[in-house]
């Protein structure tokens, strides 16, 4: 009888959450096999995370701990520190890009053919590259900064 309470206690407990979260750890194992610069790299890195159920292992520990966590608490023990930015567009090829962490300003723009420019603050050229929902952007000086979109 009392094994029965419990689970019905635990049960309870975690269909009451209801919270699908942030999945921080998802995002992180994400960001992990997309940061490699060759694709062939990052296809293998891929398949590897979904053969060795790291994706799996992630989504679960996520769902049933982190996210749980982060809705009883306020907060997700997994911190990702993504960059956060505010865009003006200046008219319709134009737009500023000011990280709030930072304070840098690019500036984006969009030539006819589609393609896109980005410069800093100085009017040195920047380079971007967009893989899904990942953006590295690589600065005069070869830095990198990625931030999830």
């Amino acid at each position: 009888m009392k094994k029965m309470i419990y689970g019905a206690a635990a049960a309870l407990i975690l269909a009451t959450t209801g919270c699908t979260g942030s999945f921080q750890l998802m995002q992180a194992v994400h960001r992990w096999h997309r940061n490699f610069e060759n694709r062939w790299t990052d296809e293998i890195c891929y398949l590897v995370a979904c053969i060795l159920p790291i994706y799996a292992a992630s989504y679960t520990v996520d769902t049933i701990f982190f996210n749980s966590v982060e809705f009883w608490m306020g907060t997700n023990p997994v911190q990702i520190n993504t960059a956060e930015a505010t865009i003006t567009r200046v008219d319709a090829t134009t737009a500023i890009v000011q990280s709030k962490a930072t304070g840098e300003t690019f500036t984006l723009k969009r030539a006819a053919d589609g393609t896109f420019a980005m410069t800093d603050m100085h009017g040195n050229t920047v380079t971007a590259e967009m893989q899904g929902s990942l953006l590295t952007m690589t600065l005069p000086d070869g830095t990198t900064r990625t931030s999830l979109m």
